[in-house]
C-alpha cells in the first residue's frame, strides 16, 4: 500500500511527499559515509532498508547523480535512482556498476512511467529518503525515494534482493549518508 500527502504549491503545481505518521519503523541509523562526492560502493547488510542523505550541488541547478541497487553478483534485476538537476528530472533505470543509466520516458510522455520532470525544492541543498523494501511475497524489492520532501518516485524490481549500492556522482555532493534496517513487518 502506497500512500502519500499531496501538497499544493503558490504556483497550483501538485506535490507528494510521505506521510512520517505510517512511516516503517527503522533501527538505529549507520553512517556510511560523510561525504560522497565521487563512485563509491557500499554494501546493504539488510534486505529492507531506509537511506537518507543530503544533496549539495557544485553550482546552481548543475550536475547528477545516482543509486545503483544492486544484487549480490552482477547488474541482472538492479535498479537505479537517478536525480538530474540540469534538468530538474528524476529517474528509475536499470542499475549499473559503471555507469549511469540512459534516460527513461516520463509519466508525460506516451508509454512512460519511470520519471517525473519538474522537480521542485531542488535549486538549492536538499535532501533525499529512500526506502528499499524486500518482500519473498512480492518476489522482488519496492524501492520509493522521497525527494526534498515535495516529489515522490516508485519502483518495484522483481527478482531484486538488493545486497550492494554504488553511489555515482556528477558535479554534486553527497552528505550525511545514513543507511537504518526497516524493523520486520507482519505482512512479509
Amino acid at each position: 500500500l502506497v500512500i502519500r500527502e499531496l501538497l499544493q504549491f503558490p504556483d497550483g503545481r501538485i506535490g507528494s511527499k510521505w506521510m512520517e505518521e505510517i512511516m516503517p519503523e527503522t533501527g538505529k541509523p549507520r553512517t556510511l559515509a560523510a561525504k560522497v562526492a565521487e563512485t563509491t560502493t557500499f554494501p546493504a547488510d539488510n534486505k529492507s532498508f531506509m537511506l537518507v542523505f543530503d544533496v549539495h550541488p557544485a553550482e546552481v541547478k548543475k550536475g547528477k547523480f545516482a543509486i545503483s541497487f544492486l544484487p549480490e553478483n552482477g547488474e541482472q534485476h538492479s535498479c537505479e535512482l537517478q536525480i538530474s538537476l540540469d534538468e530538474r528530472r528524476a529517474q528509475f533505470g536499470p542499475g549499473s556498476l559503471n555507469h549511469f543509466a540512459g534516460p527513461e520516458k516520463s509519466l508525460q510522455q506516451a508509454g512512460g512511467a519511470h520519471a517525473i520532470e519538474n522537480l521542485l525544492g531542488v535549486d538549492k541543498s536538499f535532501t533525499v529518503r529512500v526506502i528499499v523494501r524486500s518482500s519473498d511475497k512480492l518476489g522482488g524489492s519496492l524501492i520509493d525515494a522521497e525527494i526534498a520532501g515535495q516529489r515522490t518516485l516508485i519502483s518495484y524490481r522483481q527478482n531484486l534482493t538488493v545486497r550492494k549500492m554504488v553511489f555515482r556522482s556528477d558535479g554534486v555532493e553527497l552528505k550525511n549518508v545514513q543507511i537504518s534496517p526497516l524493523k520486520a513487518a507482519k505482512a512479509d
